[in-house]
């Protein structure tokens, strides 16, 4: 019982759903998601952003900042005893006018 009720805790506390979240950055902007507790982050191409994550109000908060146009998948969670991460799809774009 206590493993199916932990199984339960940890499904629930996942951020992701079906796939990736997906994000439009333009060069130069600033993007800021909440992200809870997930601690950590990486991405595929990391030459395509520059990326804090940041504590306000016993929240957690990703920044990504579009350096480079291009694709990239970054996720935001790595540490291996926090069930909680995400999956962004970041799209880095040039500026519009």
């Amino acid at each position: 019982m206590r493993r199916a009720l932990l199984g339960l805790l940890l499904l629930s506390t996942s951020a992701v759903a079906d796939g990736e979240i997906k994000l439009e950055v333009p060069l130069g902007k600033k993007l800021v998601r909440d992200v809870g507790y997930a601690r950590g982050w990486f991405c595929d191409d990391p030459s395509l952003v520059a990326a804090e994550i940041y504590t306000k109000d016993d929240r957690n908060y990703w920044a990504v900042t579009g350096v480079k146009v291009g694709t990239t998948n970054c996720r935001v969670g790595t540490q291996p005893y926090t069930p909680v991460y995400y999956v962004f799809e970041v799209h880095v774009v040039d500026k519009k006018r």
